[in-house]
């Protein structure tokens, strides 16, 4: 499990989680109950709860019921788990036979952490009913936290890779960007990486506390849990609620580069569209933001730093969740022109700033005037808009994971 923990743990955030993880044995070693209770129920030892859940992975719970019923015989609560109805096998057994079914609906979920790492996803099933459906809901905000939390796993040796494509493009787009020399020949390589989905389904869902909807940050530090589960199995525990199947089909993540350069900030923007809130919906999109300073004497980090430098940091994330907005509210396939082969509606840069305060002017206009009244400059250097209903391409580089 730690080995899907980003190698960046420096921060506050990273740090907080590895100490939860590192104190769940101590919380799971809880000392039962001193007697078996009047209805005379066999004492479980927390030990062998502990070895049955190594051989067969099941809820806390599941597993002392198991040991229970089989009068602490291992072997026998293994046969009782296989069997049993409602068991990890049955589920397994639900999914093979629901696997082939189309998931055409589904949801766009997203987690944007602290002003510094976003992550989406669009999790995939078979009826509109259930996308609704707040157990399947649920799944999909827990699934997105997880990706906005953790960095692209590999091997040491790919997560070394993995880092440094994240320094390589961060390095990039500062030089690119910083005091707004950007030319046709110096484009930097997008900061938002895909994430493995068949990497997802093996991490540790992280539960993380809910924000308050009118702070454009949030608290970032997990929620300590005494029976963890993978993704994967919250999967199968919701296929096993909903009865259809579920699919994991894509998953995007961007992490501000730790620690943070003196000349640029990148400030990350999120925003979802028909669904019960702005982070979860039928049309997803985030972006990211670079912001340098116009006064080549004073660097962003000064400013951000400085007097007035929280209220600046603020209307960064204000401006930048008003370009996802943007981004979702219109058909946006590229950032500017000359990005793809697509009409200018389509082109982020082109369109007339309809989220900005109803303004008619092109989005890359009211950047421009923006930034000059905050004394920066302001560029859009990633972007991603989906859909539910986008037809999945195999050169997005993100095969669909089922449970």
């Amino acid at each position: 499990m730690l080995a899907l923990l980003p190698i960046r743990a420096s921060t506050s955030i990273r740090t907080s989680f590895v100490r939860s993880l590192s104190t769940t044995s101590f919380l799971l070693a809880e000392p039962a109950p001193s007697n078996a209770g009047s209805n005379g129920a066999t004492k479980v030892p927390i030990s062998l709860i502990a070895s049955l859940r190594k051989i067969h992975p099941v809820p806390l719970a599941q597993a002392r019921e198991a040991l229970e019923r089989s009068n602490l015989d291992l072997n026998s609560a293994i046969d009782y788990l296989q069997s049993a109805a409602g068991s990890s096998a049955n589920a397994e057994n639900k999914a093979a036979k629901v696997s082939g079914r189309s998931t055409n609906e589904g949801v766009i979920a997203i987690s944007l952490l602290g002003g510094k790492r976003v992550g989406m996803i669009h999790l995939g099933c078979e009826t509109d009913f259930v996308a609704r459906n707040e157990v399947f809901l649920k799944t999909a905000r827990g699934v997105a936290e997880t990706t906005a939390f953790l960095d692209v796993p590999g091997s040491e040796e790919d997560g070394q890779h993995d880092h440094q494509h994240r320094k390589d493009s961060a390095t990039v787009v500062a030089a690119n960007n910083a005091m707004a020399v950007v030319t046709e020949n110096a484009k930097p390589r997008d900061p938002i990486l895909e994430f493995p989905t068949d990497s997802l389904l093996s991490a540790p869902l992280i539960f993380l506390p809910q924000s308050d909807p009118s702070s454009s940050s949030s608290s970032s530090t997990p929620i300590p849990t005494t029976d963890p589960q993978t993704i994967r199995q919250t999967l199968l525990s919701s296929l096993s609620q909903t009865g259809e199947n579920l699919k994991l089909l894509r998953a995007v993540s961007f992490a501000a580069p730790f620690p943070s350069a003196p000349t640029v900030r990148f400030v990350p923007g999120a925003y979802a569209h028909g669904g019960p809130s702005d982070k979860e919906g039928k049309v997803g999109g985030i972006i990211v933001l670079s912001v340098t300073s116009m006064d080549k004497e004073k660097p962003i980090a000064s400013m951000i730093h400085g007097p007035g430098g929280d209220a600046l940091e603020k209307d960064l994330g204000d401006f930048a969740r008003t370009i996802a907005r943007q981004v979702v509210g219109f058909p946006t396939k590229a950032v500017q022109k000359g990005d793809s082969a697509v009409e200018d509606e389509e082109v982020l840069y082109e369109q007339p700033f309809m989220m900005f305060n109803g303004d008619d002017r092109k989005v890359k206009e009211v950047l421009e005037a923006w930034g000059k009244e905050k004394g920066v400059v302001v560029k859009v250097v990633g972007m991603r808009r989906w859909a539910v209903g986008d037809e999945l391409a195999p050169a997005e580089g993100n095969k669909e994971a089922s449970v």
